[in-house]
This record gives structure tokens, C-alpha cells and sequence, in this order.
């Protein structure tokens, strides 16, 4: 109990989560062929439009030792909405991890994800996918909930007030300029009419000497 009290803050936080299973991350494990495979977001909860990025851990089945060198062999794909949208991601061997490999990315929309690996592991094809969701691992989740004290505005939102002002804008800006257009077509007539009527006005003479 010393010792556990001795560790530093973060030491004794680790200790904790390899205690207590129910804290630890969700990860989804599972055998691919003399491969064990742990797969879940780096970060945990994932929340939306915060830095995340794939955790992948490869180690053999039998023994659970560390399968390294997979960044050069291995690829990587994050997909959302079935297979609506993709994305390739570039995985990295995490430095002093072995066995450990990270692909980061930024996820912008909540909900299920699917983590996609393909290449070959010393030469065994390998194409696996692992989808976010109950028993596995966590879905991401929208920002708003998890914000104290005070809610910051959702981006998309945001964007769509932006664009409405941007609009109004717009309108306004093209009315101001017909009202311009209007007064000016306004003083030209006026200007016009004017010279016509002096035109329309008769000469008047002037009276000599010699007519007084």
C-alpha cells in the first residue's frame, strides 16, 4: 500500500486502470490467425472534432508477443456510414511500444466507426475490419453534452448562421445598389425634362433707343 500511495499521480492512475477492468479502455480482441489483434481509438471517449487516431496492437496468439515492423507492411482505412465515406491513414509504430501502432486522425462526425487493416503480416494475407459499438469499442460522441459551464456553438450551426448572414448581405448590398441605379436613371430624367422646358420658352427681345 506504500508503495501504491509512493507512485506518482499518473503511475498510481495506470495502476488503477490494470486493476480495475471496467476502467481500462475498450478495445476490441481478437484472433487472426496466429495473430491476436486489440483495436480501439487511441483516446477514450472519442469525442468529435477532438485530435483521436486508431490504437492498434498486434501480438502473436500463442505467446502474446510483440509483432513489430507492421507500419511498412500493413494499411489502414477509417470508414463511416457503411461505405459512404473513407479515408486512407498512414499507421505509425509508437516509440518504446512494441507490438503498438497509431494512425491519427481528427473524427468531425459522431457515431459508429470502422477501422479497416489489409496487407500481409510475414506473408499471411490479412483484411480485417473492426466497427465501433457495444462490446467493442466506443462510438464517438458529440462535444456538446460534455461541455461545462457554458456551451460552445455547434460549428455547423455556426457555418449555416454565416452563410445566411452572408446572404442577407448579399440582398442588401444588390437592393442598394438598384436603389443607386433608381435615383440616378431618377435625375437624369429630371435633368431631361428640364432642358426641354427651357428649350419650349420663347426668346425675349429687347427694346433700342431710338423704339423709346
Amino acid at each position: 500500500m506504500r508503495r501504491f500511495l509512493a507512485l506518482p499521480l499518473g503511475g498510481a492512475l495506470l495502476a488503477i486502470s490494470l486493476a480495475v477492468p471496467g476502467i481500462a479502455s475498450a478495445h476490441e480482441q481478437r484472433d487472426v490467425g496466429p495473430y491476436h489483434f486489440a483495436v480501439g481509438f487511441l483516446n477514450e471517449p472519442s469525442i468529435v472534432d477532438q485530435m483521436n487516431g486508431i490504437d492498434l496492437t498486434v501480438t502473436t496468439a500463442a505467446d502474446k508477443k510483440p509483432v513489430d515492423g507492421l507500419d511498412k507492411t500493413l494499411k489502414a482505412e477509417v470508414i463511416v456510414g457503411g461505405n459512404a465515406r473513407s479515408m486512407p491513414i498512414s499507421l505509425q509504430a509508437r516509440f518504446g511500444m512494441p507490438g503498438k501502432y497509431a494512425g491519427y486522425f481528427i473524427p468531425t462526425m459522431a457515431g459508429s466507426y470502422i477501422f479497416h487493416f489489409s496487407g500481409t503480416i510475414d506473408g499471411q494475407p490479412i483484411d480485417q475490419r473492426f466497427e465501433s459499438g457495444p462490446g467493442r469499442f466506443d462510438d464517438v460522441q458529440p462535444l456538446a453534452p460534455l461541455q461545462f459551464p457554458r456551451k460552445l456553438d455547434d460549428p455547423a450551426a455556426v457555418q449555416a448562421q454565416l452563410a445566411d448572414a452572408q446572404a442577407a448581405a448579399n440582398q442588401g448590398r444588390a437592393l442598394g445598389i438598384a436603389g443607386v441605379v433608381v435615383g440616378l436613371i431618377g435625375v437624369a430624367v429630371g435633368a431631361a425634362g428640364f432642358a426641354r422646358r427651357r428649350e419650349g420658352r420663347a426668346p425675349t427681345g429687347t427694346t433700342s433707343p431710338s423704339q423709346a
